[in-house]
């Protein structure tokens, strides 16, 4: 093994270097890490209104439309400062007059319609197509006033406000399993919150990325060597073996470079979007789960990594495979249809399991995808994070996740010096596992 790795690490640093001074790579890191940096701003700005929330809405006018046998609807109550310069008046005049003079020259007014319908009460707002008024204003109006009518409503049927609570108040029932002397049971509940269950689906989204570009830069690298012959000319001092594995490291420390720094542009974008908003709340601390750095540690951390690294070492191989089984980059995209699906099952697996997870909890399926060296390295990494993976679990995980690697490394072994050199057809899976059993 030590004569076929031989030199391996003269291929990763040459690679390395040779790719972090391509431009290709260089506009991409800069644009990646740009689009990272206004990402929270951006989202800050769309998430949260900057306006002053007891500023008052542009509505200067309401006319009120009363379609009902209610009588003295009177909304001039409303004390809200949001209505301070919006005034209630009752319409006199037909419905499509006033409606045409809002349309042309009043659109800072607004017509309240109140009907009965299949005994319950509607109220519909209508508005100018064009002018200061949006669907956010109508909104917020609409909800201050359908408050105010139920009060109306309540008081003309002798409800006082205190009886209005109690009619209100919400009736909440609890089961309690106990045992046969009655006493309780306390049930572990092992379900993850919604706000879990996307930060797991971050983790799986950004461990995907990093996969998908560490194989696709693995996998366009060794077709790139082999369409201008370059690799005739690396295997003169080096075996195949050691080429791939030069490849893969090389690329995955390129990858983890672009990762970690948009890892880093993210936490400065969230400083920034910190900075820019008005009560100078973290963005991701609104987000994230509140419990969530309770379990984080140094362990946690570590153990995170390793699954990832171990991830990127196995679907960089993969690729790495699947670029040598074409002869040109025209082809790629027909290699990497193994390599894709793949990766395709191991992330719907994961996706699966965080589905389950946030609706019933850990479960035989939940676990099998923890263990299984495809889907392990998406859903463990952010399971771990929350609470939800066991340090035996983890354990277990990592060692298959090598099995599996020190498996393929040796398959690849066998028939990686056949394909390094093959120009012509691109390989089939079912010529693969022939050219494997006809190996040494």
């Amino acid at each position: 093994m030590k004569n076929k790795l031989t030199g391996w690490k003269d291929v990763y640093s040459f690679t390395l270097v040779q790719l972090l001074k391509s431009k290709a790579y260089r506009i991409s890191f800069f644009i990646l890490v740009i689009l990272v940096l206004i990402s929270m701003p951006l989202v800050s700005m769309i998430m949260f209104d900057n306006e002053d929330e007891n500023a008052p809405i542009p509505v200067n006018k309401v006319y009120v439309y009363n379609d009902t046998s209610l009588s003295d609807l009177d909304f001039t109550g409303i004390t809200n400062p949001k209505l301070s310069e919006t005034k209630f008046e009752s319409m006199k005049e037909d419905y499509d007059t006033v409606a045409d003079r809002i349309t042309e020259k009043e659109n800072t007014s607004v017509i309240l319609t109140i009907s009965d319908e299949n005994d319950s009460y509607l109220l519909h707002l209508s508005m100018a197509k064009s002018g200061p008024v949006k669907q956010s204003h109508l909104q917020t109006l609409g909800d201050l006033i359908h408050f105010e009518f139920q009060q109306m409503n309540m008081s003309n049927v002798g409800i006082t406000n205190e009886q209005a609570l109690l009619l209100n108040s919400p009736v909440m029932s609890k089961v309690t399993l106990t045992d046969i002397n009655g006493n309780a049971i306390e049930e572990e509940l092992s379900a993850i919150s919604s706000s879990e269950y996307w930060f797991v689906y971050g983790i799986l989204f950004f461990v995907l990325m990093a996969t998908m570009l560490t194989g696709t830069q693995v996998a366009t690298s060794v077709v790139t060597d082999k369409s201008t012959r370059v690799v005739e000319f690396l295997l003169i001092n080096v075996k195949p073996l050691a080429l791939m594995v030069g490849k893969v490291f090389s690329m995955m420390t390129a990858a983890m470079i672009q990762m970690l720094s948009m890892v880093a542009a993210l936490f400065v974008s969230n400083k920034i979007s910190t900075a820019l908003t008005p009560e100078n709340d973290s963005l991701l601390s609104q987000l994230l789960p509140s419990d969530l750095f309770s379990n984080i540690n140094p362990l946690n951390l570590l153990l995170c990594i390793i699954l990832v690294f171990l991830g990127m070492i196995f679907y960089s191989v993969l690729a790495a495979l699947a670029g040598a089984t074409v002869s040109r980059l025209e082809e790629l995209n027909e290699g990497m249809t193994l390599f894709t699906l793949i990766s395709l099952v191991g992330v719907y697996m994961g996706l699966g399991a965080a589905n389950v997870l946030m609706g019933s909890g850990t479960n035989g399926y939940v676990t099998f995808t923890f263990l299984f060296p495809l889907s392990s390295p998406f859903i463990l990494p952010g399971a771990i994070l929350v609470g939800k993976a066991g340090f035996n679990i983890v354990f277990i995980a990592i060692v298959l996740e090598l099995a599996f690697i020190i498996l393929l490394f040796n398959f690849v072994a066998k028939i990686y010096e056949t394909l390094i050199l093959h120009n012509g057809n691109t390989i089939k899976v079912k010529q693969l596992f022939q050219l494997s059993k006809h190996s040494s």
